[in-house]
């Protein structure tokens, strides 16, 4: 691997670390920045169903222009309720329960995000003035809603029929637990708590979340009511990014119309940063370039100390699913490749490459090395831990699915190949072969043993132990409750590569860092202004503020992360009567036509949010375009 590039643009955060959730209205805190399946039919254009004349055509944009307000909301959900065998309905202004009870139901937002919050109680106020419901907003800890709330009890699968076929959850997980029958350990109705990564390099990622009911990703228990296998399919064998971009046309009409999860928007990362820190940029790659960023001056000094909201619940790299703890492992350990500003590919720990999309060769860089006393990197780690780990059926690694239908071998020392069952050019771009340095010895004996607990617990994996100088920083203290403390690696890799910027041989420039768990807003942001912390999520209403402090400087760095609403389609959501109306499509529908996006941007988001129609933001190529 000889690429050297000598531009100097300032970079910002690195994208290279596959997360679906991310925790909305933070502001970009962490800175590196038994049913029938019968959803009453598609609730497309014309007044089927019963109702008025609503029409909704092929790429609906509710909650906007002829699709909000109260009188098309309240068609959609009548056409819901006449799908429906109970007798829901209105009275005056109230919907109303089949025993003539007002609609009651929740909706949880994060504790301590004051966005999130005002975004949970515009929603709650229009779906009261618009549909008559009776909404009580309630804040709690992320890690308890996840755990509690979102995750499946039990991951026993079964069977349930959806749209006319025999489904058989073939590979459950807490995040698709089996059908709708199986559910969290507590009943919640609605949630404004997380947004899911749109991947908006490489769509094709969104199987995990709508590839059938079955979808690796599926804790609210949405079943599409179009075919949705079938169109990943036909896109998976685009052999082009155009072809690929007129293949997810369709898919992209079919999620806007049925409305898996309530669509409002999408916002930037607000930030702010001390102003004698150079090096973030305005820019979806935002942090590819770590490693080059100083205060001052391009020499090592000072420490990189940054605010979030809440705590991991883990650091072990083979187990991690958010975005935060995401942040955190990736300052003392690079995964194989990220993306430049340009959104072009860049090796980390290896390179990748293929002719044609099928077989891929992956280049180990022969200057890696783990912590005594495993010694150096070499494929035989990478090829063990995808064979016995992530491919295996007991472990539930956090690749446990990426890896399904791809055969890999070591072909040398420092190289290995995968083969694919279904070429795919934009495989890196998936995130899919994305992987951490692991080594063969410290998991072995839990592969002999099959002993998954052991593995999830394991003080090496947990603490970092083994990294070597495979990261930046060394990870000095995690303290559950309150951060990470880190100081710098002298032998940090990164040093001795012939890609990327000049600085990157100096690299990390500074001599430590933390990441400090602060809960109340008004403390990070004055940790902020003090110089306490070196960056720090902006809420919306006091950005433009920030913007004209002499002590902050502020960016908006674009995320591949949507604003939702998420509606429990499963058993133990719709708590305010029988049955469960979230299932229909026409009553979701309901829902998203009666929120506002443009009031929501206006006011809570201060117009720094675009409105969210599909499933991928305005500036990805793969957007479909008005026409």
């Amino acid at each position: 691997m000889s690429r050297r590039r000598t531009g100097t643009d300032d970079g910002g955060r690195r994208l290279g670390r596959r997360q679906w959730l991310s925790m909305l209205g933070l502001g970009g805190a962490t800175a590196l920045a038994g049913c029938s399946g019968d959803d009453g039919g598609d609730g497309g254009s014309g007044g089927s169903g019963g109702g008025g004349d609503v029409e909704i055509g092929d790429f609906p944009r509710f909650g906007v222009g002829d699709l909000y307000g109260r009188d098309v909301a309240r068609d959609l959900a009548r056409r819901a309720f006449d799908r429906s065998e109970y007798d829901y309905g209105f009275d005056g202004d109230a919907m109303v329960t089949p025993d003539g009870e007002r609609v009651e139901l929740g909706i949880i937002h994060v504790a301590g995000a004051e966005t999130n919050q005002l975004t949970a109680e515009f929603i709650a106020q229009e779906l009261g003035d618009n549909l008559g419901m009776s909404v009580s907003v309630d804040a709690m800890n992320p890690t308890q809603f996840r755990n509690d709330y979102w995750l499946g009890e039990s991951t026993e699968g079964g069977t349930d029929t959806v749209d006319g076929e025999e489904v058989e959850w073939s590979n459950p997980n807490p995040n698709n637990p089996g059908p709708r029958s199986v559910t969290s350990s507590e009943p919640w109705d609605m949630s404004v708590v997380y947004g899911l990564n749109t991947y908006p390099l490489n769509p094709l990622t969104n199987e995990v979340f709508f590839d059938g009911a079955d979808a690796q990703y599926n804790p609210v228990g949405y079943y599409p009511q179009f075919d949705a296998t079938g169109l990943f399919e036909e896109a998976r064998r685009a052999t082009s990014r155009d072809g690929l971009r007129r293949a997810f046309v369709e898919i992209f009409e079919n999620l806007a119309r049925e409305q898996p999860y309530i669509m409002l928007l999408f916002s930037a990362d607000l930030v702010g940063y001390n102003p004698a820190l150079v090096g973030p940029i305005e820019n979806f790659s935002n942090g590819w370039d770590f490693g080059r960023w100083y205060f001052d001056e391009p020499t090592v000094s000072g420490s990189y100390d940054t605010v979030t909201t809440s705590g991991f619940s883990t650091l072990n790299p083979l187990y991690n699913t958010e975005s935060g703890a995401g942040d955190a492992i990736g300052r003392a350990l690079d995964q194989g490749y990220t993306f430049d500003e340009n959104q072009d590919f860049f090796p980390l720990l290896y390179d990748m490459s293929s002719e044609e999309g099928e077989v891929w060769t992956f280049e180990i860089r022969e200057n890696l090395r783990f912590s005594e006393p495993y010694g150096r990197v070499t494929a035989e780690d990478f090829v063990y831990v995808i064979r016995e780990l992530h491919k295996s059926d007991w472990a539930n690694t956090y690749a446990a699915t990426n890896w399904e239908g791809v055969e890999v071998e070591q072909t040398g020392e420092f190289e290995f190949r995968a083969t694919l069952s279904t070429p795919s050019l934009l495989w890196p771009e998936s995130y899919d072969p994305l992987l951490y340095p692991i080594p063969r010895g410290l998991v072995e004996p839990y592969v002999e043993e099959r002993d998954a607990e052991g593995l999830q617990q394991d003080e090496e994996l947990l603490e970092l132990q083994f990294a070597g100088n495979l990261g930046a920083f060394e990870l000095d203290e995690w303290e559950r409750g309150s951060g990470v403390e880190y100081t710098r690696n002298d032998e940090y890799y990164l040093r001795d590569i012939d890609e990327g910027p000049d600085l990157f041989s100096e690299a990390p420039l500074f001599e430590a860092a933390t990441i400090s768990v602060v809960e109340e807003q008004a403390s990070r942001l004055g940790a902020l202004e003090t110089g306490e912390a070196d960056s720090a999520g902006i809420p919306p209403e006091q950005f433009e503020s920030y913007t004209e402090s002499d002590d902050v400087t502020t960016r908006q760095i674009p995320t591949p992360y949507n604003s939702i609403l998420s509606v429990n389609q499963r058993d133990n959501g719709w708590n305010a009567g029988p049955g469960n109306p979230f299932r229909h499509v026409p009553f979701r529908q309901a829902l998203a036509a009666a929120i506002s996006k443009d009031e929501l941007i206006s006011g809570v988001y201060r117009d720094l949010a675009d409105p969210h129609f599909t499933w991928q933001p305005r500036w990805s190529e793969f957007y479909p375009d008005d026409g």
